[in-house]
């Protein structure tokens, strides 16, 4: 069997000053991954904001192209609409011109059939009496 060796005692200070080393040596572990995760961090945020500006601008770009599809379309179509009410007017109004001159032409034929009518009455009641 082998000799134990005599170990140095060690005081309480001793201890201490171990301890204390090995936090001192765990809080600087500590620390320098702290700053590489920060540093880590603010990368991503600023890859992370870089990436939502283009999407935002890209968004907002085809937000604009669509706004000026849908603006022309509406255009188109709304002087297509005009072009149609327009025609529709035209055509109404010659009906309405057609139908009045009918109708005078008709009210004109009626006034002269009780005109007529009343002068003959008139006629036969003197020529009776």
């Amino acid at each position: 069997m082998s000799n134990p060796q005599p170990s140095a005692e060690l005081t309480t200070r001793d201890v201490l000053q171990q301890i204390d080393h090995r936090l001192s040596l765990i809080e600087t572990d500590v620390r320098e991954n702290s700053t590489k995760l920060e540093s880590k961090i603010d990368a991503l945020e600023a890859k992370t904001e870089s990436k939502i500006d283009a999407l935002e601008a890209k968004t907002e770009a085809k937000f604009d192209a669509l706004r000026a599809e849908f603006t022309d379309r509406i255009d188109a179509l709304d002087h297509k609409v005009e072009g149609k009410l327009d025609s529709l007017d035209n055509k109404i109004e010659v009906e309405t011109r057609e139908i009045r001159r009918d109708f005078n032409g008709k009210f004109n034929l009626v006034i002269g059939l009780v005109i007529t009518t009343w002068l003959s009455m008139m006629g036969t009641l003197f020529f009776k009496l």
